[in-house]
């Protein structure tokens, strides 16, 4: 076996609901959807799978590695063989525990390569995994139970990261205030917008209020840009819309 040096990604969050609601949350296909895949099918046990979808291509199956109802949840995924013929197993793990009246998921994302040219990958997994637990967090307090209907676009662009930040932000589909910071999210009309989170060229969050409390996240990974408009209890018919406008939207910024 190759000692192959590594590192680890690890992040904690406050949850306003109960372990057995986020342990839900996170173990099972309808958990799942309302906060992070498009699509999810699981077979709950030690040695069964997890299977994840963002759309076609960005999908993948996992065995799980570990089950211990309300307390811990993984899988272990497969990227390639390193220079030896070895295989690259990196460990997604959920770690659940009850504190003070709410409870504190933690995500630990371990054996990711050490080498330089994991970098940008290890950088789009921190963002990514920060805003999901944001997005999971936001689910449970302020859409307990409700199905999420998605509005979405992600697409591969020959355009350098530098100037796609540039047209979404002078199109009002990013901006760079502090989380917190009132916004606007240009899709269709103008929608109202607070600041979540953002690293410039590289993602952007934020809360829509007036539009039910909807979320909408973009991120530049590689050559990818995506865009993910997370709604609850908006009616089908504006989604529909939301959905059209955010196409033509980002095909007229981006001259796709």
């Amino acid at each position: 076996m190759t000692d192959r040096p590594t590192r680890n990604i690890e992040i904690e969050k406050h949850v306003e609901a109960s372990v057995e609601d986020v342990w839900e949350a996170v173990t099972t296909p309808e958990g799942l959807r309302r906060w992070f895949p498009l699509d999810a099918k699981i077979e709950p046990r030690l040695g069964g799978s997890v299977w994840l979808s963002w759309g076609p291509g960005v999908e993948g199956e996992a065995p799980i590695h570990v089950w211990d109802p309300g307390r811990r949840f993984g899988w272990t995924e497969h990227h390639g063989d390193d220079e030896h013929g070895q295989p690259i197993k990196v460990a997604v793990d959920f770690h659940i525990e009850g504190r003070g009246g709410t409870t504190v998921i933690r995500l630990v994302q371990s054996g990711l390569s050490a080498a330089s040219d994991w970098d940008e990958m290890y950088d789009a997994l921190v963002d990514g995994w920060t805003y999901f637990l944001f997005s999971l967090a936001h689910y449970l307090s302020v859409h307990p139970g409700r199905p999420r209907r998605m509005a979405w676009r992600r697409f591969p662009s020959e355009l350098d990261r530098a100037t796609v930040w540039a047209r979404l932000q002078s199109a009002g589909l990013v901006s760079e205030g502090a989380p917190g910071a009132p916004s606007v999210v240009e899709i269709g009309t103008a929608h109202p917008a607070t600041v979540v989170s953002v690293r410039a060229g590289h993602h952007f969050a934020a809360r829509l209020p007036e539009l039910e409390e909807s979320v909408f996240f973009v991120e530049l990974e590689g050559r990818h840009v995506g865009f993910w408009l997370s709604t609850y209890g908006v009616e089908d018919a504006r989604v529909e819309a939301l959905q059209s406008a955010l196409d033509d939207r980002v095909e007229e910024v981006l001259a796709l």
